[in-house]
């Protein structure tokens, strides 16, 4: 009667230790798992915003019509759904979409026709290609703050 009690008793301890145990397995395989979807989420954010970035560094100091902003604009679409989705940078996110949106905003019309274009039309096509190339730099700060802030997520992560 004792050795049955006591074989019971170890039977109960085993099961009890036996959940506690895979317990902590599932919470590790949650963590472990909600890490890597994290990662995933900051790799596609990060590789838009490394695209971004180029296309925004080709068009340095250089006046840009519709033609050029038509990557752009797809850009502009994916950081947006990305930071809808990502809770992590959506805020850094944003700031870009924002600041993205302004530029593409600056967009220069060409002027048509003349040859030989009044003084008043040039220094109303330079000042647009001075706000223009303001609203880039301001992205450019934008897409560095975002890129960092990934960084600093991946270093915790």
């Amino acid at each position: 009667m004792t050795v049955s009690a006591l074989v019971g008793a170890a039977a109960t301890l085993l099961a009890v230790l036996s959940l506690r145990h895979h317990k902590q397995v599932w919470a590790w395989m949650k963590r472990v798992r909600r890490t890597d979807e994290d990662t995933k989420d900051l790799d596609d954010a990060a590789a838009y915003l490394r695209e971004l970035f180029e296309k925004q560094c080709e068009y340095a100091q250089k006046p840009c019509g519709a033609a050029e902003f038509a990557p752009l604009r797809r850009l502009l679409n994916l950081l947006s759904a990305t930071a809808e989705e990502t809770e992590m940078i959506s805020h850094e996110l944003h700031g870009v979409v924002e600041r993205l949106e302004r530029y593409l905003n600056t967009e220069l019309h060409t002027a048509a026709g003349t040859a030989k274009a009044s003084a008043a039309s040039r220094t109303l096509q330079l000042e647009k290609a001075m706000k223009q190339e303001h609203a880039r730099i301001e992205l450019k700060t934008a897409i560095s703050a975002a890129q960092q802030k990934i960084r600093t997520l991946r270093r915790a992560v």
